[in-house]
Formats: structure tokens, sequence, C-alpha cells
């Protein structure tokens, strides 16, 4: 009985002892486990922090292009913006309004505008510049214009009419001018003029005597221009006064009547007054 015994504390010893052995075993293998899951878990909490801060830098990058772009095409339109030419803000201000064309005032040379309207009378003055001026600039009020447009309004036709002063004398001496029209030499106040009519303009060249000018060069001059050139249609009275030697922009005009408006263009250049009137009839 007592080898039983012995025999069963010795069997209950080795399974104790057994026991305490597989122990660590299931401790270390534990701990092996835990540590592989935090190691992995680090690893996949950088990958996904560095996958996410690279989408972070790449939705920077993109943002950041996007500004850049649009910044690029703000720029872009602003530079494409520019500002109206002087002839264009007259024009739009004045739209109901023709002008003469820039081109014809001073012979191609820039030109500067201002205008200014009063009591029914509205006067555009040019001027020649170096470069692109503004339309108003004040800087030209300090400068002599080479020309001048007017438009006036009056309360009839007939005030109209005699605004446009026609002066037309057929009792002088008879000038051919060429293409069948006939002038009339007149000479007082130390002057010579040609006159003739053409539809219904009164045409006038004047000389001055005491320079020795000869008016008739210059009327010849214009008939054959006017040949090929179109003016406005007077209703009813046109008249045009040109001088041989230039002088100031109100040595040469062009005065047409439309209804109960008088338009006048002066320019210092005789025949400049004359392309400004026609291109105002194109």
């Amino acid at each position: 009985m007592k080898k039983y015994l012995l025999l069963f504390s010795t069997l209950f010893v080795l399974a104790a002892c057994n026991s305490g052995n597989n122990d660590p075993k299931d401790s270390t293998t534990k701990s092996t486990a835990a540590a592989t899951e935090k190691t992995s878990s680090k690893a996949s909490s950088k990958a996904t922090t560095a996958t996410s801060e690279n989408s972070s830098s790449k939705n920077s990058s993109t943002t950041s292009n996007t500004k850049t772009q649009t910044s690029s095409t703000k720029t872009d339109s602003s530079h494409g913006n520019h500002a109206m030419s002087a002839m264009d803000e007259l024009q739009a201000n004045y739209p109901n309004d023709k002008f003469p064309d820039p081109a014809t005032i001073s012979g191609g040379k820039q030109i500067g505008i201002t205008a200014s309207e009063e009591q029914g009378t509205l006067k555009v003055n040019y001027y020649v510049v170096n470069e692109e001026t503004p339309f108003n600039d004040p800087a030209l009020n300090d400068q002599t214009p080479v020309a001048q447009f007017q438009r006036k309004a009056f309360d009839s036709k007939e005030t109209a009419q005699n605004e446009v002063g026609q002066t037309y004398d057929p009792n002088g001496q008879q000038v051919d001018l060429g293409h069948n029209i006939t002038g009339y030499r007149s000479a007082g106040a130390g002057s010579s003029f040609i006159m003739w009519k053409e539809g219904n303009w009164s045409l006038a060249v004047r000389a001055n005597n005491l320079e020795q000018e000869d008016p008739v060069p210059l009327a010849k001059q214009t008939v054959e221009y006017l040949e090929g050139a179109f003016l406005p249609v007077p209703k009813d009275a046109g008249q045009i006064s040109l001088r041989v030697a230039p002088g100031d922009f109100q040595s040469n005009s062009v005065v047409w009547q439309d209804n109960q408006t008088v338009y006048t263009i002066m320019n210092s250049d005789s025949m400049s007054s004359l392309k400004m009137a026609v291109s105002m009839a194109k």
C-alpha cells in the first residue's frame, strides 16, 4: 500500500513539473505574438502615416499648381484688357454721332482728343501728340489744336442755313478749274478769291496778295480731289473756305447743314480739312 502511495506521489510531482515547464513556452509564444502584433501595428501605422503624408503633399502640390494657374490666368486677362483708345472712348460717349477719321486729321500722325458739350453744341478738339494719349487728358489743355469738329443744333432749318454762311460771287473773272467747272476770281482787302459751286456746296479759296499768293493752284487741286472723293450731302447748304497758306486750325473750314443741325470741320491744313469731311460721308 505504501508503495502505491509513493508511486502516485512521484507521478503527481512529475506532472506538476511538466505543467510548469509548458507555461514559459506558452508565455513566450504569447509575448512573441504580442510583440509581433505591436511591430506590425507600428509598421502599418507608419505606412499609413507616410501614405497620408504623400497624399497630403500631392494634394498640396495640386492645390498650389491650381492657384498658380488661376493667378496666371488673371494676369493674362489683366494684360489683355487694354484701355480704350481716345477715338473709341469719344464714340462711346457720343454713340449717336459720327466723327472724322483721325488718320485724315494730320497726315496720319498720332492724335489726342478732347470733347465738351454745352447748350446743344458739341466741340471736339484734335491735337498732334507723340504717343497715345487718353481721351480728355488734362495735359492737352496746354496745347493748341490742329483741328476741330463741331455739331450744333438750331431751332429751325432757316436758322441753321444762315449759320452755314454760304459765299458765292459769279461776277468775277472766269477761270477754268478743270472737269467742266468754272471758277470766278475776285479781289478785295488785300486778298484774292476763287469761288465756284458743286451741287449744294459753295467753295472759296483765298490768297494773300501781300504774300503774292495765287489761289488758282489750290482751287484746281480741290476740284481734282473732289472729282474722286465724296463730301457729305448738305440739307440744304454747305460752304468750304480754304486758304493758300497754312495757319491756325480755324484757317480752313468745311460747314454743312443737315436740316436743323450744322456740322463744322476746321483744320490748319486745307486738304486735311477736306479729307476729314470726306471721311464722314463714308
